[in-house]
């Protein structure tokens, strides 16, 4: 197994990428803790097929714009695991509407969740990870860091791209302690994130989403969870600093 013996930090795992990630680091060996905000029942579930792959996993109540919450993960799982080896920075929201009509609030609250929280977390778990030799650092962000699409979302879109940033600018900071920074970019997923944002109908959108992308579908949890564990693995060891893109063609 790619992972045996590690232990990964996985934000926003009850469902959807996060949940795909977490159970695909488990079936390589890695243990896991967990956090979901609201979805109680789906971050049992996550844990329930963890431990059922032989691997333990610890879940957390935790709200990612609240700094103390974030602080807790840290102390958490030192209380459990003897270090942190992966951290996948997953969890997110995404709340859409015109920007003539945008609130600073919204703006503020979505900096706070995509960029702050990440920004905190992974200078926590950095310095855990120099103890144990190097590490992983990964951050869920999305394509619309690097484009607008017509949904509205141009406080997402300004969040997402500061995080993008903030990828590179910690893989430059961090790669002389042997710790690796990289993002994933999803395009158009199958996820409650999605529906949640949109406003406009499932069918609607389904088609608007297969015209626009060369391979006709959404992506599922599953196509990125594959790229969770490649960098999270000794085999992207000389990868940091990377955005990939995985959106089933919509940029090119």
């Amino acid at each position: 197994m790619k992972l045996e013996n590690k232990v990964a930090i996985i934000t926003g795992a009850s469902s959807g990428i996060g949940q795909a990630g977490a159970i695909a680091l488990a079936k390589e060996g890695a243990d896991l803790l967990i956090t979901y905000k609201n979805n109680k029942d789906g971050a049992i579930d996550t844990k329930k097929k963890i431990n059922d792959l032989g691997r333990k996993c610890e879940i957390l109540n935790a709200s990612l714009e609240n700094m103390d919450d974030v602080k807790m993960i840290i102390n958490r799982t030192l209380e459990i695991y003897p270090g942190i080896d992966i951290l996948v920075n997953n969890a997110g929201d995404c709340r859409s509407t015109d920007f003539l009509n945008e609130t600073i609030e919204n703006l503020s609250y979505l900096l706070d969740v995509d960029v702050k929280s990440v920004f905190l977390l992974s200078q926590l778990v950095a310095k855990e990870m120099i103890k144990r030799g190097g590490g992983s650092i990964i951050n869920i962000t999305s394509i619309s860091g690097i484009w607008v699409n017509d949904l509205g979302i141009i406080s997402y879109c300004t969040s997402k791209a500061a995080a993008n940033m903030l990828t590179k600018g910690m893989a430059k900071a961090l790669a002389k302690y042997n710790i690796k920074v990289n993002a994933i970019l999803p395009g158009y997923m199958d996820t409650p994130l999605t529906w949640k944002a949109s406003k406009i109908e499932r069918e609607v959108l389904e088609k608007e989403v297969g015209d626009i992308t060369p391979m006709k579908r959404f992506g599922q949890p599953e196509d990125i969870a594959g790229m969770i564990v490649f960098m999270s693995s000794d085999e992207s060891n000389f990868m940091t600093g990377s955005l990939v893109v995985i959106d089933g063609g919509i940029l090119l």
